[in-house]
């Protein structure tokens, strides 16, 4: 069953995806202008009773995420997410993305990359802050913490779920406040280690 999964993941990235004796000397990028990388969706707090909203939109040249995030009904966040699929980004040293808010203001949004189909358990994330102005935002992996749905940041001895084995990668609202958001990604840019 791995294996299927293994191949499948290649095949829905081809060209997306270095092996480990595959060290990669150019960047990765995803570009959502070109057409190339769709299938993103929007998965938010309703799974669990809440009452967010959020929504993924394509553009000619991007893809915007925006939403209300609710903390009624025990709810609080909204997130977007790849499809699935098999990324070794082991021989990556840190993100860039190019990206602005939509709401006129800054705001703080969280990078997550899973390496499990199972939501309880731990994966890889990183908050970052992005400007109402297009602009790059850069974050390295050694930043990167491993954190779980059910019991919030892990210990950094932690050691389950490598770099090498990302299933999927998504970005979410999640900082305990209730209102509007929106975020205008043009392209999201590995950079070898």
């Amino acid at each position: 069953m791995a294996f299927l999964r293994s191949l499948l993941g290649a095949a829905l990235i081809t060209g997306a995806c270095s092996t480990p004796s595959d060290v990669p000397t150019e960047p990765l990028t995803l570009d959502f202008g070109k057409g190339d990388v769709h299938g993103w969706r929007a998965l938010n707090d309703g799974v669990m009773g809440g009452r967010s909203i959020g929504v993924v939109d394509y553009a000619r040249n991007t893809m915007t995420w925006a939403g209300t995030v609710s903390l009624e009904n025990n709810g609080g966040f909204s997130s977007v997410r790849s499809p699935w699929g098999l990324r070794d980004l082991s021989g990556f040293g840190s993100l860039t993305f190019r990206c602005r808010t939509t709401t006129g203001a800054p705001d703080t949004f969280t990078l997550t990359m899973e390496t499990n189909e199972q939501w309880w358990m731990p994966y890889w994330k990183a908050n970052f802050t992005v400007a109402s102005e297009w602009s790059e935002v850069t974050l390295d992996f050694s930043d990167l913490k491993k954190s779980s749905a059910m019991t919030g940041d892990l210990p950094k001895h932690w050691s389950w779920g490598a770099l090498d084995d990302i299933l999927r990668i998504g970005m979410m609202k999640y900082d305990g406040k209730a209102g509007d958001f929106g975020l205008e990604v043009d392209w999201i840019r590995f950079n070898p280690a």
